[in-house]
């Protein structure tokens, strides 16, 4: 919603020399309805520039499918409600499945939020989701705390 946003950002990497294909920008679905001319005009202008752009909590918000149809989205992030569990609920598993097929349909990168335990996992996995997030993998962290945790797993 901020005018300068996309100037700010390219800025930003330009200081640090950063690629602009290194980041991929969060937004949440409810959030998409606000202002949608200049939502879609920013948005529109970072994915020209190279910023992946994930739909955050797909699936709750209203109108979803339209949000995909309308926005430049690079990802799609399934949320917890249909990941967490889906394993020992059909109609949560259906729709997770739906929505990693759907990601895939439109040349979409696939989360799973709420990635909790090993059935999560691996239903996450057989479902062909390509990323996953949630506890099971880790907790939300600082940064010097990532850098311990990856290093801690021999990466």
């Amino acid at each position: 919603m901020q005018p300068d946003l996309v100037a700010f950002l390219d800025q930003l990497l330009n200081d640090h020399r950063v690629p602009a294909d290194t980041i991929v920008l969060e937004v949440t679905e409810s959030k998409l309805v606000d202002d949608v001319n200049t939502v879609l005009a920013s948005l529109t202008r970072l994915r020209l520039k190279g910023f992946g752009l994930s739909i955050d909590d797909f699936g709750t918000g209203f109108s979803s499918m339209e949000q995909l149809r309308r926005f430049p989205f690079s990802e799609l992030k399934i949320d917890r409600a249909f990941v967490n569990g889906a394993h020992r609920r059909a109609s949560a598993k259906a729709i997770f499945q739906s929505s990693v097929n759907l990601a895939n349909a439109l040349n979409m990168v696939s989360v799973a939020e709420g990635v909790e335990d090993d059935a999560d996992l691996d239903l996450a996995v057989e479902l062909g989701t390509h990323l996953i997030q949630g506890y099971h993998i880790a907790k939300p962290m600082s940064a010097i705390d990532l850098e311990r945790w990856f290093e801690g797993r021999g990466h």
